[in-house]
Parts: structure tokens; sequence; C-alpha cells
């Protein structure tokens, strides 16, 4: 366990003895999953932060006319910290393991004590939450471009929790072109020209990127 606990970001820069005294305060559950099992549903009430230790999550985000799924396999990997506070505190993905999977968690009250008795924690995860916040303004910063295809790239992007690995994006073409003000003959003319380069894979209202980072530097 005192091996798992010096992996975590948010514990990042603890002393042995300062760690030694969590343990001894601090309730962390540890929990191993089967392939398949759901750890937390969109829509859940955001109580305690979660850590995936293990295994590849299948994370899923639904609106009303699209459903983007991507494959994560990025361990230690943190469940959406910034949702733990603010207006709504609920969980934007559905999180499941693709693969057999390790969790750890810690519930919002020891969270808290964590904080307050803690410097560095404190300090540790208003950095990852900076992070997500700082990221998400410089996307709304961008300018609007005049090129199609960037915009469907920064459209996908924009509804991703990371940059690469493979990525299924369930949406009709009229509403991507009307995400993206565009056509849906050119945007059917864009998803034919990554088939082709065996960049995607597209049957009815599905669309299958093996990387995303491949799609991302067509426009590098």
């Amino acid at each position: 366990m005192f091996e798992k606990l010096q992996e975590l970001p948010l514990l990042i820069g603890l002393s042995i003895n300062e760690l030694m005294a969590i343990l001894e305060n601090v309730k962390f559950e540890f929990n191993k999953y089967p392939e398949g099992t759901t750890v937390v549903n969109q829509g859940d009430r955001c109580d305690k932060i979660v850590y995936v230790l293990k295994g590849e999550l299948c994370v899923d985000r639904r609106g009303d006319d699209m459903l983007f799924t991507e494959y994560i396999n990025d361990s230690p990997f943190l469940l959406e910290p910034e949702n733990l506070w603010g207006m709504k505190q609920k969980y934007t993905h559905t999180y499941s393991f693709h693969t057999e999977g390790n969790t750890c968690s810690i519930d919002k009250k020891q969270l808290n004590y964590l904080i307050s008795n803690y410097e560095i924690v404190k300090t540790n995860l208003l950095s990852m939450v900076c992070n997500k916040l700082q990221t998400a303004n410089q996307a709304l910063l961008l300018p609007i471009s005049s090129d199609l295809e960037e915009r469907v790239i920064r459209y996908f992007r924009n509804n991703m929790l990371t940059k690469t690995g493979r990525k299924s994006i369930r949406i009709k073409m009229n509403a991507l072109a009307d995400a993206v003000d565009g056509t849906r003959l050119n945007i059917s003319r864009i998803l034919n020209e990554w088939q082709e380069k065996k960049l995607a894979t597209l049957s009815r209202g599905m669309i299958e990127i093996p990387d995303f980072a491949a799609i991302l530097a067509l426009k590098d």
C-alpha cells in the first residue's frame, strides 16, 4: 500500500514520515475490478477522489445526438477532480474497465482532512485542477478556423479527455455538420479521406479512430 501511495500525484513531495502519518489517519479504499465493470456513471455525484492504478479504461460521454468513447491506459489516472466542488458536483463521463483494473479512492471528508493538514496535498490538487482549467480556456480562445477539416478535428479534441489512443464517435453526419458549421457532403469527404489514409474506419453513424494522435498530426 505504501508503494502505491507514493505513485499518486496527489501525494508527490511528501516525506516518508508524512506518508506514514497519513496511513494512520486516512482511509484509502483499494478495489479490484473485473473486465467490463463500471466504476462511475455519467451524472453520478462526485463525492470522492478516484485514482485508476492499473488497467485500461473505456470512457463514454453522451450528448443529445452523440456518443464519444475513448480508451485510456495511462496509470495512475485521476477521475475528474475538478468536479469535487463547484456548482455541478457530478461526473461528466462514464468510466468502465475494458480490462481488469485496480483503483484507489479517498472520500471527500478524508480528502478535506488531507488538504487542511498537508499544504503539499492542497498544492498538488490545485495544480491538477488549474491545469485542466487552463487547457480548457486555451481551447476556447483559439480562433475559429476557416479550414473545415481543422474544425472537425478540434470538435473531436474538445470532446475528448486525451489526445492519443483509440476513439469511437457515434454521431450523425447532419449533427456533425451543424456542430462544425459545414455541409454533410464536405464532412463525408473529409472522413472518407481519413479512411483512405487508414486513419479511421467508417460505418453507419460510427467513426472508429485507432490512434487520435495520427489525426492531430494532419494539422501540426
